[in-house]
């Protein structure tokens, strides 16, 4: 595949990376705010935490001055695909087993928390995939 290949799947990938990100700022963002229950505010403020991030990240490819190579975009995109794994495994283990960390959180928390980080974790595994198949 050539670079302007590459480069049209980093740009569609930024596209969606902002979409998703600006959509779990401000969906995470209200239920974190009006969420009915600690563990729904947990999750809002979870989720738009992650799509704060996702938000940098994208603004970050945009404004890159250095085109993407098929090659190392590919290979970026299949090790942060193997991290999203541990994302999603991480967060089902705070989900299931609701750790307080030292109090500062309540089981309930404990569970908003996890299932966001499942939630987005996913989200950014099936971005990751994705794209990175789309590269061959």
């Amino acid at each position: 595949m050539t670079d302007i290949a590459a480069q049209s799947v980093a740009d569609r990938l930024g596209r969606h990376l902002t979409t998703w990100g600006g959509a779990s700022v401000v969906l995470g963002g209200a239920l974190g705010i009006a969420g009915r229950s600690p563990s729904i505010r947990a999750f809002g403020v979870q989720s738009a935490g992650w799509g704060a991030i996702d938000l940098l990240i994208a603004g970050a490819g945009a404004l890159s001055k250095k085109p993407p190579t098929t090659s190392k975009l590919r290979k970026t995109l299949w090790v942060n695909a193997g991290l999203d794994v541990g994302y999603i495994a991480a967060g089902a283990h705070v989900a299931v087993r609701k750790p307080r960390f030292g109090g500062r959180i309540t089981v309930e928390e404990a569970a908003g928390h996890g299932v966001a980080v499942v939630v987005q974790g996913a989200a950014l595994l099936l971005l990751d995939t994705v794209h990175a198949r789309a590269l061959g």
